[in-house]
Parts: structure tokens; sequence; C-alpha cells
């Protein structure tokens, strides 16, 4: 069983969200077992819808698979954007 960490850029928004999604999908399903999940947020300081209904469908699907998960380095920007759109719970941002 592995652990995987997901290093937000510094922006995501809808012109690197495909890009971003990608690279997820790539990283996931190129692991036979993930045991954890963890997402660093350290980076980004820029996030619109795009980017948060990438981050809620890749939660919704790790929860899915039962795979552990946890959030680093979550910043202002992130909890605030989230809790805009009523997302917070979903995400795990509380």
């Amino acid at each position: 069983m592995e652990a995987i960490t997901f290093n937000l850029p510094q922006s995501l928004d809808i012109s690197v969200v495909n890009d971003t999604q990608k690279m997820m999908l790539e990283q996931l399903h190129s692991i036979q077992e993930i045991s954890q999940v963890n997402i660093d947020a350290g980076e980004l300081s820029r996030i619109d819808t795009a980017g948060l209904q990438l981050l809620t469908a890749l939660i919704i699907d790790i929860n899915r698979q039962s795979i552990d998960f946890s959030w680093q380095n979550v910043n202002d920007e992130l909890r605030e954007c989230a809790s805009r759109l009523g997302l917070n719970h979903l995400l795990k941002l509380n």
C-alpha cells in the first residue's frame, strides 16, 4: 500500500484544471494499491469554481474507493472559496 501526495499549483483555475486532472488521474491509476492520498495546498494562492469542482470530484472518487485522505497546508483562500460555494464539508475542510 502506498501514499501519494498531490501538490496543488499556485493557481488552480480553468486554464490549468484539465492538465492538473490528467496528472492526478495518471498518478492514481499508476499505483495498484493506494492507502492514503494527501493534497498539499501550500503553494495555492488562487482557485476558481473549476478548480473546486476538480477537487470535489477527486475527493468523491477517493471516498468511493475507501482511500484515506488528508489536507496539508490549507490556506484561507481555499477555505473561503469553498465556503462561498458550501463545499467545506464535502471537501473535508472543517
